[in-house]
C-alpha cells in the first residue's frame, strides 16, 4: 500500500470569528450528516466523505492522536506517530476549517478544498479495504485540478430584488449557480408569519425549467429529524420509551448480542449508540447494483450485520454519525407502529401539518423531483432506500419545509407537537458550542438559539434551519452535490443580526 504525506505548508494565524465557528460546526456535520450517496462505487465515496468530515473534526479540534488511530496498518508502518504529530503541528495554526468541498473522488482519493482564514489548501485522501487511513496528502490548493467551472449564461430565477433582502439572497444565489454546471436552488424564509420564496436555475424536467413550490428535491439527512419525531411520537403515545433497549424490538436471534443490549432508542436518535456510518457488509450487498444501491440493502442485510456485531464505541460516549443506526431506528418504529416508513410519516406528520409533497416515493404522473446533478454536472438517479429509510430517503418541496418548520416554532399543544417539541430537548452535548437533541443539532448565533440539520447526496444539498424564539427559518434546496451550508448560514446571520 503506498502511503503519501506531504506538509509544506505556509503558516498564517487566524483569529475565530461568530461566522467562522458556525462554518466550522457546519463544515464537521456537512455531508457526515447526509445521507450521502456516490456516483461510481457508492460505499467506497461514502466512506471517504466520512472518514474526511471525521479528519477535518479532529483538526479543528487539535487533535492528532485520535486521526492517527484512524490510520491503516500500513500508514502506521510509513509514519510514525511522532513524525505525523509534526506534521499535523505544521496545520494547526492555520486555525480552524471554515469551509471544506470535495473537488473530486477518483480512483478511490477523494481530493478536499480545506478552507482556512485566508488560505486554501487541498487535501488527498486514500482509504484501505478497512476503511482506514492509507494516504494522507496535504499539498496548496491547486486551482488546476479537475472541477466544476463557472457557468457564464445567465441563470433564470424569480427574485425580483425589490427589497435589501431579495438582493442579499439574490447575491448569494447568482454566485452558488455559478458554481455548478447544472443546478435548481430553491430558498425559503419564515419571519414571523410572513414567507418568502426565492427560485433559480434550470430543474432539468422538460416542462417545468426553473424550480417552483411544488418542485420536490431530495432532502437527505433532514428526513432523520422526521424519524427522530416519528420516534418521540411513539414515546408520547407510551408505545416505547426512549430508554428501550433496541433488543426489545429485534428478533430473538440477535438479542443475545451483548453489543447490542447496550443500545438504547434514544441513542439511535441522537447519534451515540456507537453505530459506524454505515454496516460493514454495505459494500459487499450493493456493489453490484450501483444504480441504487440503498434500496438493495434489505432488512436480511442489516440482521445479518447485527447478529455479529462487535462494538468499539462505548453507547452514551460520544457523538458518532450514524446513517445505519437513524436507519434502523427507522425500521424499529416501523415494526412498531405496523406500516411504513413512508406511510407513517404521511400520516403521523404530513396530515396534521399540511405538507403535501413530502415523500419517500413521489407520485411519478403527479410530482416532479429535479434531476440530480454531481459537481461535475453529471446527471445522477434518483435514488431511493429500503431498511435504511429513516436515514434520509425522503424527498420534499421548499413550501413543505417552511410549513415543517412553522410547525417546529409553535408552542406544543397536540401529541405531534409535543413529540416536535421532545426532539429539541438537549440529550447530549457534542461539543463546548453545540448540543444535539434527537437528531436536531443547535447553536448560538448572536445570542439566538437555532436548531438545524443538513443534508447532501451526490446529487443534492439541503439545509434547514430555525428559531423557535424568532418564529424564523431558513430552507435552502439544491439539485446538485454542490453545499448549500455556507449559504444557508450566511442567511440565517442576516436574518439574526449578525
Amino acid at each position: 500500500m503506498h502511503v503519501v504525506i506531504h506538509a509544506q505548508i505556509v503558516l498564517k494565524a487566524h483569529v475565530t470569528t461568530l461566522l467562522a465557528k458556525v462554518l466550522y460546526l457546519i463544515s464537521f456535520f456537512g455531508l457526515l450528516c447526509a445521507f450521502t450517496y456516490a456516483q461510481e462505487n457508492p460505499a467506497s465515496e461514502v466512506a471517504n466523505q466520512a472518514v474526511f468530515n471525521q479528519i477535518e473534526y479532529h483538526i479543528n479540534l487539535k487533535e492528532t492522536d485520535s486521526i492517527y488511530a484512524m490510520a491503516g496498518v500500513a500508514y502506521k508502518k510509513a509514519t510514525s506517530l511522532s513524525s505525523f504529530r509534526v506534521i499535523l503541528a505544521q496545520i494547526y495554526p492555520l486555525g480552524i476549517i471554515k469551509g471544506a468541498a470535495r473537488i473530486n473522488f477518483e480512483k478511490r482519493i477523494g481530493t478536499y478544498k480545506l478552507d482556512f482564514n485566508g488560505q486554501s489548501l487541498q487535501l488527498l485522501l486514500g482509504l484501505d479495504s478497512l476503511n482506514k487511513i492509507a494516504t494522507l496528502l496535504f499539498q496548496p490548493l491547486k486551482e488546476s485540478v479537475p472541477g466544476p467551472a463557472d457557468k457564464k449564461e445567465p441563470v433564470a430565477a424569480s427574485n425580483n430584488r425589490e427589497s435589501g433582502q431579495d438582493q442579499f439572497v439574490d447575491s448569494l444565489a447568482m454566485a452558488y449557480t455559478r458554481k455548478s454546471h447544472k443546478s435548481a436552488l430553491a430558498i425559503g424564509i419564515m419571519t414571523g408569519n410572513k414567507t418568502q420564496r426565492y427560485f433559480y436555475g434550470n430543474t432539468g424536467n422538460q416542462g417545468s425549467q426553473l424550480p417552483n413550490d411544488s418542485t420536490l428535491f431530495e432532502i437527505g439527512s433532514i428526513s432523520k429529524t422526521f424519524t427522530a419525531t416519528l420516534l418521540a411520537y411513539l414515546a408520547e403515545k407510551k408505545q416505547v420509551s426512549l430508554d428501550d433497549m433496541i433488543t426489545k424490538y429485534l428478533p430473538d436471534s440477535l438479542k443475545s448480542n451483548p453489543h447490542l443490549q447496550r443500545i438504547s432508542l434514544q441513542q439511535l436518535g441522537n447519534h451515540t449508540s456507537g453505530l459506524p456510518l454505515l454496516p460493514d457488509n454495505f459494500e459487499q450487498v450493493t456493489s453490484l447494483k450501483l444504480t441504487d444501491p440503498y434500496r438493495s440493502y434489505k432488512l436480511a442485510n442489516l440482521y445479518s450485520y447485527l447478529k455479529n456485531y462487535h462494538a468499539s464505541v462505548v453507547p452514551d460516549s460520544i457523538y458518532s454519525y450514524s446513517n445505519l443506526g437513524f436507519g434502523l431506528l427507522g425500521t424499529i418504529i416501523s415494526q412498531v407502529y405496523s406500516k411504513s416508513y413512508n406511510d407513517m410519516v404521511k400520516e403521523i406528520i404530513c396530515k396534521p401539518i399540511g405538507l403535501k409533497n413530502t415523500t419517500t416515493t413521489p407520485d411519478s404522473l403527479k410530482q416532479k423531483v429535479a434531476k440530480s446533478y454531481n459537481t461535475k454536472g453529471t446527471e445522477l438517479p434518483i435514488w431511493n432506500a429500503d431498511c435504511l429509510a429513516g436515514a434520509g430517503a425522503l424527498k420534499s418541496t421548499v413550501s413543505d419545509l417552511l410549513q415543517y418548520a412553522k410547525a417546529e416554532t409553535k408552542l406544543p399543544e397536540t401529541t405531534l407537537e409535543n413529540a416536535m417539541a421532545q426532539t429539541k430537548q438537549f440529550t447530549f452535548q457534542e461539543s463546548v458550542d453545540s448540543d444535539v437533541g434527537l437528531a436536531w443539532l443547535t447553536l448560538m448565533v448572536n445570542g439566538v438559539l437555532v436548531h438545524w440539520h443538513n443534508g447532501g447526496k451526490a446529487g443534492s444539498s439541503s439545509f434547514l434551519a430555525f428559531s423557535p424564539d424568532k418564529k424564523t427559518a431558513v430552507v435552502v434546496l439544491s439539485n446538485t452535490a454542490e453545499s448549500v451550508d455556507e449559504m444557508a448560514i450566511a442567511i440565517v446571520n442576516k436574518l439574526l443580526g449578525n
